[in-house]
């Protein structure tokens, strides 16, 4: 299990170029999603939403307002994630999350104490920070079945948002991140040492 993780790891990079002529099975993109779904977040929230853009008009114009980066195109798959924006304790979503997860009323208070007084702008950060785990975890699996991803924060997030038709008063799109097959050989992997990165106290 520790040899399959730490190839997956190896195998992992940002692929800037997809073989467009290979494409992934829905046995495969079930798994990536998977994945995501079952990511941890904060009191277990699940603040995600997981769009798969496959329209390809709809992605030729995401790769119009992203630096033109032919990953969005020539990607097998793309997906956008999203994070939700109404995260208050008073917010239905919420209140669902609580009965689902059958709550206690202290960690109810806890959430509403803790969530509440944030701003609006301090509430969505939060919210979108949750989307960047499940999105480690989509490119970890993806790595571990052979499947190249590039994570993308390089567009017109405004104009994403306004191409796909999301409603931005729900949803808001910090990251896309198209799955596929590199064209190309993978470059070195340049890292740190681990005595560089790590302190113990």
């Amino acid at each position: 299990m520790r040899n399959d993780f730490e190839k997956a790891i190896h195998f992992r990079h940002a692929c800037k170029l997809f073989d467009s002529s290979k494409t992934m099975s829905g046995e495969d993109l079930t798994f990536i999603l998977e994945a995501g779904r079952l990511s941890p977040s904060s009191f277990g929230m699940e603040q995600w939403q997981f769009f798969v853009v496959r329209d390809i008009a709809m992605r030729e114009a995401i790769q119009a307002v992203a630096w033109n980066q032919s990953q969005i195109t020539t990607a097998s798959e793309l997906i956008a994630i999203a994070y939700k924006k109404n995260v208050r304790s008073t917010e239905d979503y919420i209140r669902s999350e609580f009965e689902k997860f059958n709550y206690p009323d202290y960690l109810q208070n806890m959430y509403t104490q803790w969530i509440d007084p944030r701003s609006d702008d301090g509430l969505e950060c939060w919210s979108s920070r949750q989307v960047y785990i499940a999105a480690a975890n989509m490119m970890s699996a993806a790595a571990s079945i052979g499947i190249d991803s590039c994570p993308m924060e390089g567009f017109d997030r405004n104009a994403v948002e306004k191409i796909m038709g999301i409603d931005t008063s729900v949803y808001g799109v910090p990251l896309l991140i198209p799955f596929g097959y590199r064209a190309q050989e993978q470059q070195p992997r340049l890292r740190s040492e681990l005595s560089e990165l790590v302190t113990y106290l």
